[in-house]
């Protein structure tokens, strides 16, 4: 039973809080595989590049696409390949995701994230808390990534309950900010112990779910 009288509905971000994003070995074999160095790699994927794929702008191709010119690599790959060297770069956080779910016997729990929709399919496949929640707002699909305001206004809708009704739990401090300027409660998460002591002093009726 839900023992908070104020707290109705909790958001939670994915990467960071759900999961952990480790590319580090990705990066390594692309390097390998396309004979460019890892810095090549890493700086290949600028951030306007993955801004505008994650707010659904480009498609998995043409994102492909202009990565592969930005490596400036003389060998070629094809697209499933690619895909391959990517498969390993999500990690669960346990702790918090089992917060999430004993969080979903009492609450209607949401996914509030920007990602895009490569690694939406990989979490659908692969992580079983994408099954446990309500629904979720992400990035690519709404056209907005967080910080901005409006995927937070679409989250908000979705979900049916105000904003002073819902806890939004996220690992970048703009975001949080952003949601609190939308009259939503935030928790700024950094580890799950740090969580769990905010979570006791600010939210006490909460703190049976730890």
């Amino acid at each position: 039973m839900n023992r908070n009288p104020k707290i109705k509905a909790i958001f939670f971000d994915i990467g960071g809080v759900l999961v952990k994003v480790d590319s580090s070995e990705s990066v390594q074999k692309l390097s390998r595989e396309l004979e460019v160095s890892t810095e090549k790699i890493r700086q290949g994927m600028t951030r306007d590049l993955l801004n505008e794929y994650e707010k659904g702008h480009l498609t998995s191709n043409q994102f492909y696409e202009q990565l592969l010119i930005n490596y400036g690599s003389k060998k070629t790959m094809d697209m499933e390949t690619f895909k391959g060297y990517w498969l390993d770069v999500l990690f669960p956080c346990t702790d918090s995701v089992a917060f999430l779910k004993r969080a979903t016997k009492d609450f209607p729990v949401w996914l509030l994230s920007n990602t895009n929709d490569f690694h939406y399919d990989l979490l659908m496949q692969d992580f079983p808390f994408m099954k446990w929640v309500e629904g979720g707002t992400y990035s690519f699909m709404v056209g907005s990534m967080k910080p901005d305001p409006p995927i937070y206004e679409v989250a908000i809708k979705k979900s049916g309950f105000r904003p002073e009704q819902i806890l939004f739990i996220d690992d970048l401090e703009a975001n949080v900010q952003a949601a609190q300027d939308k009259g939503i409660n935030i928790i700024h998460y950094v580890d799950f112990p740090g969580f769990g002591k905010e979570l006791s002093q600010r939210f006490p009726e909460l703190e049976y779910l730890l």
